[in-house]
C-alpha cells in the first residue's frame, strides 16, 4: 500500500472546515474559490458528503452544513482534552473586562474555540459560537503560533503587506514566551502558546497602556494558562 496521504480525503476534510467556518450558506464555485480549488470537484466533495448527511443544500442550490455534522462536532468535544480540562476553567476566571480567547492554528487561520466579548459572565455557548474563522496574521493568537515554524517556512505563504505587518511581530515573539500586540488604533492584545504550541490563549481588547497595567494584564494570562495546562 502506498505511504503518500490520500489527497481526496485531504481535500474533502478541507472542505467540509471551509463549509462549516462559513457565516451563511455558500455557492459551489465560491467556496471553490476560497479553497483554491477546482469547482467542478468542490461540487463532486460537497455532493458525497450530503450522501452522509454532512452537506445539505438551500432552495438556491447553496451548501449547508448538514445534520452529520452535530454528530461530528458532539464526538469531537467529547474526545478533546483541550476542550475537558480548558473550558470549565475560563468559564470561571476568565476577565469580563476584556476579549479572552483560546484559538488552534488551522491553515493559516485562527479557529476559536473559546471567544468571549466584554461584559457579564461569558457562557460556554456564546463564547464557543462568539467568533469566526479569522487570517492567522492579523490575530495575535495565529502570529504567537505562527512564530513556532522558521521564516524560510512562513514567507511564501503570505504576501508583502502581510509579512511586513508580521514580522517584526515574528521576531518580538520568539524572543519572549509571549507575544504583546501593539495596534494601530491603540488597542493592545497579548498572546501565550500552550500545549507545545497547539494553542495559545489570548487577551484583547485591552485599551491602558501603562506598564503597570500591561505587567497586570500578562500576570493574569499566564495564571489563566496554567490553570487550563494544570487542570484536571
Amino acid at each position: 500500500m502506498s505511504s503518500q496521504p490520500n489527497q481526496s480525503l485531504i481535500d474533502g476534510i478541507r472542505c467540509l472546515q471551509y463549509l462549516v467556518s462559513s457565516d451563511k450558506a455558500i455557492g459551489c464555485r465560491e467556496l471553490a474559490r476560497q479553497m483554491g480549488m477546482n469547482s467542478t470537484r468542490v461540487n463532486r466533495l460537497l455532493m458525497t458528503m450530503a450522501s452522509v448527511g454532512l452537506t445539505m443544500q438551500d432552495e438556491h442550490r447553496r451548501y449547508l452544513p448538514g445534520p452529520g455534522i452535530h454528530a461530528l462536532a458532539a464526538q469531537a468535544i467529547r474526545g478533546s482534552s483541550l476542550f475537558a480540562q480548558a473550558l470549565p476553567q475560563l468559564e470561571a476566571h476568565a476577565p469580563r473586562d476584556i476579549v479572552v480567547a483560546l484559538g488552534v492554528l488551522w491553515e493559516d487561520q485562527v479557529i476559536y474555540i473559546w471567544h468571549s466579548e466584554p461584559g457579564e459572565r461569558t457562557r460556554t455557548s456564546q463564547a464557543l459560537a462568539g467568533f469566526r474563522m479569522l487570517p492567522a496574521w492579523q490575530s495575535v493568537i495565529g502570529v504567537a503560533l505562527l512564530a513556532a515554524e522558521s521564516d524560510e517556512v512562513l514567507r511564501p505563504r503570505f504576501n508583502d503587506e502581510q509579512w511586513t505587518q508580521i514580522a517584526p511581530l515574528l521576531e518580538r515573539k520568539r524572543a519572549e514566551e509571549h507575544l504583546i500586540w501593539h495596534r494601530d488604533d491603540g488597542e493592545i492584545g497579548m498572546a501565550l502558546p500552550i500545549n507545545n504550541n497547539r494553542a495559545a490563549l489570548a487577551f484583547a481588547k485591552i485599551w491602558q497602556t501603562d506598564d503597570a497595567h500591561l505587567t497586570q494584564r500578562l500576570q493574569q494570562l499566564h495564571a489563566l494558562a496554567q490553570m487550563l495546562i494544570s487542570a484536571r
